[in-house]
C-alpha cells in the first residue's frame, strides 16, 4: 500500500508534464531562429564539439557549455533545422511544470496537493513560460535547475536522494549562468534556514551532485587561466551595475508581466493576500521569500531584456495558485470571475472581426479560442457548487491551451528583437559562394543569419573596405558594387564588390 502511495504522488507531475509536451512543441520549427540568444546560442551550439564552448573556432567566455554542449551533439547527429535546436531547450524548460508540483507540495499545508495542482497548471499556460521556454535559449533550462534546487534543498535534511538533486541543480546552473547559483542559493537560505543543510552523510550525496559543475570550473579555470572569470564578472555580476550589450530599460520586467500574465494575474492579489496572513507558516514564508527573492534579482539590472523575467514566473504561479484555490473552494474573490467573462467576450469579438477580415498579422484563431474559454470558464467559475467551479476552471484551461497551440502555428509567436527581416533568402544566396569568400554584413549584427550561412560575417565599414572582390549583406546600395539577389523584405540583399 505504502509503494502503491508512492506511485501515485508521482503521476500527477508525470501526467502535468506529458501535457505540457503537448501543448508546447507544436509548431516549434515554423520560424527562424531569433535574434539575438537564439542565432548566438546555435552558433555555439555547432561550435562546441568538447567541454570548452567555442564560437567560430574561437574561445567562447560568456556562459558553460552546459546546454550548448548537448545541443551541438543533437545538431550534428541530424540535422541544424529549427525544430532540432530548439527541442532540448524546451524539454528542459518544460520540467519546470512538474518540479513545480513537488515544490508546492513539499512546502505541506492545508490542501497542498490541490495548490500543487494548481500551480503546475497556472505555470503550464503562462504564455512567457511557453514562448520563452519553446526558444533555444539558457532561461528555461536554468529555471527547471533552480526549482530543483529549491525543492531538494527542502528535503535534503532527510533524503539522500533530495541532496543529491540539490547538487545536481547547483551544478546545473553553474554550467548555465553560474552568478545565478548566488542569488537562488540566497533564497534557499532565506526562506528555510540552515537547519535545512544536509547532515551527516548526505553532505556526500549533496557534494557529489555539486563535483560536476565545481569541477568545470576549475578545469575551465586551469586550461584559460584568468579569461575564465569573465562568466562571472563581465558577462555575469557586472549586469547589476551597468548596461551590457543591447539592453532595455528598467521598466522591461514589468512590461512583461503586464503582457503575459493573462489569464492569472486577476489571482496574484488574493495569493499575496493569503500568504501575508499565513506568512507563520512554511508554505506561504516560501513562496513570499521566493517571490521576493526572484525579484530583487531581477528588477535591479541595469541590462534588462524581455526574457529576464523568466525567473519571477515559478513564485508568481504559486502565487496565483492559492488565488485561484480560494476561487475554487470558497468562490471568492468574485470580481475575478466576473473580469474573465467581460474580457473573454472582448476577445471573442475582436477574433472574429479579425477572422472575417482575413488579417495575416494577428492570429483571429487564437483570440476566439482563449475569449471562448475564458467567457465560458468564467461563467460556469460563479457556480454556487465546488464541482461546478472545477468544471469551469477545465474549462477555461483547454480554451486557453488550444488558443496556445492555434498562435504557435500563426507567424506572431516571435515578436521581439530584430526580427524585421528573414535571413534564410540571404543565406542561401551566401551558400552559393565559394567557401573562401568574403562576406560581410552592413548594419545590425545578426548571429541568425550566420547561422544559417554556416559562416561567420564580418563588419562591413566603408572606411575599411577589404581589398579584392567581396560580398556585402545590406539593405542599401554599395558604391562600386552590384546586387548579386533579388531584394527580400526590408530591402535586404546581397551586394557584389570587386
Amino acid at each position: 500500500m505504502k509503494r502503491l502511495r508512492q506511485h501515485r504522488r508521482w503521476l500527477t507531475p508525470l501526467l502535468l508534464w506529458l501535457l505540457t509536451l503537448c501543448l508546447w512543441l507544436p509548431g516549434l520549427g515554423n520560424l527562424p531562429l531569433r535574434d539575438w540568444d537564439e542565432g548566438r546560442v546555435a552558433n555555439v551550439a555547432r561550435s562546441t564539439t568538447g567541454l570548452l564552448p567555442m564560437k567560430w573556432e574561437r574561445s567562447y567566455l560568456n556562459k558553460p557549455p552546459g546546454l550548448h554542449w548537448p545541443m551541438g551533439q543533437l545538431i550534428r547527429t541530424t540535422s541544424g533545422e529549427e525544430m532540432v535546436v530548439r527541442l532540448l531547450p524546451a524539454l528542459f524548460s518544460s520540467l519546470a511544470i512538474p518540479l513545480i508540483v513537488l515544490l508546492r507540495r513539499s512546502l505541506g499545508g492545508q490542501g497542498r496537493d490541490h495548490s500543487a495542482l494548481l500551480s503546475g497548471i497556472v505555470l503550464m499556460t503562462l504564455l512567457p513560460m511557453a514562448r520563452h521556454g519553446r526558444l533555444a535559449m539558457l532561461d528555461g533550462t536554468l529555471l527547471s535547475c533552480s526549482l530543483l534546487l529549491w525543492w531538494g534543498w527542502l528535503g535534503c535534511s532527510q533524503s539522500f536522494g533530495r541532496a543529491l538533486a540539490a547538487g545536481l541543480a547547483c551544478s546545473g546552473i553553474l554550467l548555465l549562468k553560474p552568478p545565478a547559483l548566488l542569488g537562488f542559493g540566497a533564497i534557499a537560505l532565506l526562506a528555510g534556514g540552515i537547519a535545512l543543510h544536509p547532515r551527516g552523510r548526505r553532505w556526500l550525496s549533496f557534494i557529489l551532485g555539486l563535483l560536476p559543475g565545481m569541477g568545470w570550473h576549475l578545469w575551465h579555470w586551469f586550461v584559460r587561466g584568468d579569461d575564465a572569470f569573465l562568466m562571472w564578472g563581465g558577462q555575469g555580476l557586472a549586469r547589476l551595475i551597468t548596461v551590457v550589450g543591447d539592453g532595455f530599460g528598467w521598466w522591461t520586467p514589468w512590461v512583461e508581466l503586464l503582457e503575459g500574465g493573462w489569464p492569472w494575474l486577476l489571482l496574484l492579489p488574493a495569493g499575496i493576500g493569503w500568504a501575508w496572513s499565513h506568512r507563520r507558516e512554511k508554505a506561504a514564508r516560501w513562496q513570499l521569500v521566493l517571490l521576493l527573492g526572484t525579484a530583487v534579482m531581477v528588477l535591479p539590472l541595469r541590462t534588462q531584456l524581455p526574457w529576464y523575467s523568466h525567473l519571477l514566473w515559478p513564485p508568481i504561479a504559486l502565487m496565483c495558485a492559492e488565488g485561484l484555490h480560494q476561487l475554487l473552494e470558497q468562490g471568492r474573490p468574485r470580481w475575478v470571475s466576473q473580469t474573465w467573462l467581460v474580457m473573454g467576450g472582448v476577445l471573442t469579438i475582436v477574433g472574429c472581426v479579425v477572422m472575417v477580415n482575413q488579417s495575416s498579422t494577428v492570429p483571429g484563431l487564437s483570440l476566439v479560442l482563449a475569449g471562448l474559454g475564458i467567457t465560458l470558464g468564467g461563467w460556469t467559475l460563479q457556480a454556487k457548487t465546488r464541482q461546478r467551479r472545477w468544471q469551469g476552471l477545465g474549462i477555461l484551461v483547454i480554451g486557453w491551451g488550444f488558443a496556445l497551440i492555434a498562435l504557435w502555428h500563426s507567424q506572431l509567436w516571435l515578436w521581439e528583437l530584430n526580427e524585421s527581416w528573414d535571413p534564410r533568402p540571404v543565406a542561401e544566396e551566401i551558400n552559393t559562394l565559394p567557401t573562401e569568400a568574403e562576406v560581410f554584413l552592413k548594419g545590425p549584427t545578426r548571429p541568425s543569419l550566420g547561422w544559417y550561412a554556416n559562416r561567420e560575417l564580418g563588419r562591413f565599414r566603408l572606411n575599411k573596405r577589404p581589398d579584392g572582390e567581396h560580398w556585402v549583406v545590406s539593405n542599401r546600395p554599395i558604391p562600386g558594387c552590384r546586387q548579386h539577389v533579388q531584394t527580400v523584405d526590408g530591402g535586404w540583399q546581397l551586394w557584389q564588390c570587386d
